[in-house]
């Protein structure tokens, strides 16, 4: 892997054919006065998808498209119900509406460390992911608000994979690591779903609980 794709930067243009057998992605989010954008790369360094978040309220929808011209959506992400502070989403695949999965943030513990869970269609559980660091999250509540956050995936007790963010000035970027030697092999858009998610939400349920 080159040191393009560590950087966040690649082929700014190339799109390639959208596929979710990828084991590692970059996703990019661009700080703009009427929104945030995201930008999901392979990694090959290639777009693959794009999301604009319009509205910062919690309760939202992230759609995910194949391009930044938005005429092709892929997928979506949506909370089940607005009653449900403590953050269910489920994801759509667009056009055949199948459900692929959910993501439920664990309120109680996230009030500390952020957890999730992430269940298939069945609502069974097939991974979580739980922030790696105590000492971290004190010195963030200390008011080193920008220190990068760090996600453990594991599935059944062992780990399967990261989620680390990186921040600059101008944007954030999250780069999203899953073993690809899984006996089963888990639908990758469950897991940039989760990297949204731990942008778009977890930083404002941890707003509100301090």
């Amino acid at each position: 892997m080159n040191s393009d794709y560590l950087s966040g930067k690649g082929p700014k243009e190339a799109i390639s054919p959208f596929s979710f057998e990828d084991n590692e992605f970059i996703i990019k989010k661009k700080f703009l006065s009427l929104g945030n954008e995201y930008y999901v790369k392979d990694s090959e360094g290639n777009n693959i998808a794009f999301c604009q978040e319009k509205s910062l309220s919690i309760k939202g929808e992230l759609r995910l498209f194949r391009t930044k011209d938005k005429t092709d959506e892929l997928f979506r992400i949506k909370q089940r119900n607005i009653l449900d502070f403590t953050g269910t989403f489920q994801v759509f695949e667009s056009g055949t509406e199948n459900t692929l999965g959910f993501l439920k943030r664990n309120w109680a513990k996230s009030m500390v460390l952020g957890e999730w869970k992430i269940f298939d269609e069945n609502r069974e559980v097939v991974a979580e992911a739980e922030e790696d660091s105590l000492v971290k999250e004190v010195i963030r509540f200390k008011g080193l608000k920008r220190l990068p956050y760090r996600y453990k995936l594991y599935r059944d007790g062992k780990k399967i994979g990261v989620c680390k963010q990186r921040v600059s000035l101008l944007k954030k970027m999250y780069r999203l690591q899953i073993d690809d030697d899984l006996e089963d092999k888990l639908d990758s858009r469950l897991f940039i779903s989760l990297a949204l998610l731990l942008d778009a939400v977890e930083r404002k349920f941890k707003k509100i609980g301090k």
